[in-house]
């Protein structure tokens, strides 16, 4: 047999074997959702480990929380050291989020509470000994939860940043962390 011969024969067959196929192949395509073959994915088969199993690594050393604060008695207590960094991302998150109704310097009278009713419940000032008074945790979970017209803030403020408005308060007020921490106790 010729090499042509040869590329003829094994034309032939390439078409038959088409010709073959093709209602073969059709018939799939139009049976398809009616018999819905599975073909295996093997994510089934994958190792796969839950929130709750093991093994679990511990956190760093003076890592903090992300999913919930440190309690000490059911108050959670501040993690974050009020040093300047601290001090200077609590600025720039409280005048975003805080200052329009609590004010610039937290005596609450931002430019918000001109729009408010007479009657209605104005925010608080911050710089006040009821406030001021209060652990470190109790605005936490203010500004977490929210509180009377003050909305929750915990889907616009992460854990970290939180703490930050918090040193900043303390900041406007005169005190430390360490003073609330010990007054919450």
């Amino acid at each position: 047999m010729t090499p042509r011969q040869r590329l003829r024969f094994i034309r032939r067959v390439v078409i038959t074997l088409l010709i073959l196929a093709t209602p073969f192949v059709l018939g799939l395509l139009l049976t398809y959702e009616k018999i819905q073959v599975e073909f295996p994915s093997f994510m089934e088969d994958q190792p796969s480990i839950k929130p709750q199993e093991g093994p679990r690594r511990l956190p760093p050393e003076k890592a903090v929380p992300f999913f919930r604060a440190p309690t000490t008695g059911g108050v959670p207590f501040n993690p974050v050291p009020a040093d300047a960094v601290s001090l200077q991302r609590g600025e720039v998150l409280y005048k975003m989020h805080c200052a329009l109704c609590h004010g610039e310097t937290g005596h609450g009278d931002g430019p918000m509470v001109k729009f408010w009713r007479k009657d209605a419940n104005h925010p608080a000032d911050l710089t006040a000994t009821r406030i001021a008074t209060q652990p470190d945790g109790a605005l936490y979970l203010t500004i977490t939860q929210g509180f009377g017209a003050m909305p929750a803030l915990s889907e616009n403020l992460t854990p970290r940043q939180r703490w930050d408005v918090i040193n900043y308060v303390r900041s406007l007020q005169g005190k430390t962390t360490a003073e609330t921490q010990g007054e919450g106790q």
